[in-house]
């Protein structure tokens, strides 16, 4: 008898959320540097990527009335990658500033240990959040735009496509939101979350003289603007 009346007070509620994430990349790259001759990667080359909204969803596991620990997943949203093109070649840069030279997908999931405020009673509950995320990139796919860049504006002789690779990022993970629930059953929770991500850029351009590989580093301080439905049990 005193095991079974135990087990409501031990049972953890789980909640499963689905909704739409905004994610602001907020990236900074240094320019790019290559291994071939000067003229072929000139200074004043770089990048930035531009914000997405994909598909959210997220499960989390109670530990007790304050603490949940939390996965947060979504659809891996595919980034457009726009040139920065500053360099002493008027021409290059009127051509190629701002224009789209790749796109790249990114898989980010989170872990978050989460700390609830207020009373487990109350229908309005702030929470923060601190974790570890994990960030993978793939899918890459240079335009046209970024194979010209890559190529001098065609002045490099046998050249191109080129390939892209980024290398993964690990790094600290921070949230804070409110969940307002409507039944026992049924909430609504709004967030904003970042992390630390950082990562390698390589291209890599076959010429009639060698292939040229060009690397940048790229820090990104994204911040992630979540809404979601949950459903708890």
């Amino acid at each position: 008898m005193l095991i079974t009346a135990a087990v409501p007070a031990l049972a953890q509620q789980n909640t499963i959320r689905f909704g739409v994430t905004n994610i602001q990349p907020h990236s900074s790259a240094g320019d790019f540097s290559g291994n071939g001759p000067a003229a072929f990667t000139p200074p004043g080359s770089s990048l930035y990527v531009r914000d997405k909204t994909t598909a959210f969803f997220s499960y989390s596991r109670e530990i007790n009335d304050n603490w949940d620990v939390e996965l947060a997943l979504g659809v891996p949203p595919t980034h457009d990658v726009i040139l920065k093109v500053n360099t002493a070649n008027p021409a290059l840069n009127a051509a190629f500033n701002g224009q789209k030279g790749a796109t790249v997908q990114q898989i980010a999931p989170t872990l978050f240990a989460n700390y609830k405020f207020l009373e487990k009673s109350s229908a309005f509950r702030p929470f923060v959040g601190v974790g570890i995320n994990y960030t993978r990139f793939g899918q890459y796919n240079v335009t046209d735009a970024g194979n010209q860049l890559n190529c001098g504006g065609g002045a490099i002789p046998g050249c191109g496509p080129s390939s892209l690779s980024m290398s993964d990022s690990w790094g600290l993970a921070l949230q804070a939101g409110a969940t307002y629930k409507f039944t026992k059953e049924w909430s609504m929770t709004v967030s904003v979350a970042t992390a630390q991500v950082k990562s390698t850029i390589t291209t890599n351009t076959p010429t009639a003289v060698g292939n040229i590989q060009r690397n940048a580093d790229i820090k990104f301080n994204p911040v992630a603007l979540t809404i979601a439905a949950g459903y708890s049990f």
